[in-house]
């Protein structure tokens, strides 16, 4: 358990906002220009270490290679913020080759080259982390083992820092020192979950649900793709999976962390996003397109996920949308998708 030094880290730091101390940028949370890349204005020559937090976000249909590597005096940690499709390396060696849930994460150690190719639209949220911060946190006035931060190559699930990292998107609307203040709590919060990570791991011996083989996995993600449009039942992704309902939904599950019909509403609220942007269609044209049965329930699940209601999610969006960024990046360029034949 991260030991009660932390609550002192934060009253210090809430002390240090409030004051307007804050090292971090008026943006908060910056759009990567390259990948991984740590933001230039985050309070670098600051004497004291901060956890900041960026951006790599495209809608961009075509595949995208890009490379980095993590600087030597920090961890990164990334948390997938949409369904995606991509194919990750680390130090040269694929780790992960396929679908990507929105939830993932993934923490690299310093001094480790990635590699990634996105097929398609991406969403992802990193955290930069200074090795003096997590020494900072984990240390033990006690004297008893002190928590560290542990690198993690194979891709995992923790909804708990999905919805901390959500959260300090919420940050920019809220701005002001107060902003600063909240996120400087979320990012402590972020930190001490992730130092008390080994605590909850499941204990050795316990009976484990098999994931989902990876080839199942990716059948079921284009059955999806390729019927979003249309009403998709447990049993319709079971037949495109080759198993039975039963052991169909707890691999799913295992394998992603989401239930498959979580899973389905993910996606369909992401075309939805990806149409509100692109599109001049009216709201219950886009429901229906994404399989919808009424306006009413798409915009209840709209919000549930988005935080926002469509139209006024679509309204924000009219004036943070880059178009024709040289980086293709947030790029709205849309390529012609197969449809489903009824």
């Amino acid at each position: 358990m991260v030991n009660p030094h932390l609550g002192m880290l934060a009253i210090a730091s809430t002390a240090r906002a409030i004051k307007g101390e804050s090292s971090f940028s008026a943006g908060i949370i910056e759009d990567e220009p390259q990948w991984r890349a740590r933001p230039i204005s985050s309070g670098l020559n600051s004497s004291e270490p901060r956890l900041v937090a960026s951006r790599w976000r495209s809608l961009d249909q075509q595949a995208h290679a890009v490379s980095a590597e993590t600087p030597a005096d920090g961890h990164l940690v990334a948390i997938v913020l949409r369904n995606e499709n991509v194919c990750f390396s680390l130090a040269g060696r694929i780790v992960h080759d396929g679908p990507v849930i929105a939830g993932t994460l993934q923490v690299t150690a310093p001094a480790v080259s990635a590699r990634c190719i996105f097929r398609g639209p991406y969403d992802v949220l990193h955290l930069h982390v200074p090795n003096a911060l997590i020494a900072e946190f984990g240390c033990d006035p006690s004297g008893s083992e002190a928590a560290v931060l542990r690198s993690q190559a194979a891709l995992t699930q923790d909804t708990v820092t999905e919805r901390l990292g959500r959260a300090l998107l919420a940050a920019e609307e809220t701005g002001g020192p107060f902003g600063q203040l909240y996120v400087d709590c979320i990012n402590m919060a972020i930190v001490a979950r992730l130092l008390d990570a080994p605590r909850r791991a499941p204990p050795a011996g316990r009976s484990k649900v098999a994931e989902l083989a990876r080839w199942r996995l990716r059948r079921v993600t284009e059955y999806v793709e390729a019927n979003l449009a249309e009403p998709i039942r447990l049993a319709d992704l079971a037949d495109a999976a080759g198993l039975t309902r039963m052991h169909f939904a707890a691999q799913f599950r295992a394998a992603t962390g989401l239930p498959p019909h979580e899973y389905l509403l993910r996606r369909r609220i992401e075309r939805a996003q990806e149409m509100l942007i692109e599109e001049s269609e009216s709201l219950i044209g886009i429901a229906l397109s994404v399989g919808f049965q009424t306006q009413s329930h798409f915009t209840s699940v709209f919000k549930r996920f988005v935080g926002q209601p469509p139209r006024a999610w679509r309204e924000c969006q009219g004036g943070k949308v880059r178009r024709g960024d040289s980086n293709q990046h947030w790029s709205l360029r849309r390529q012609a998708q197969p449809r489903a034949v009824a």
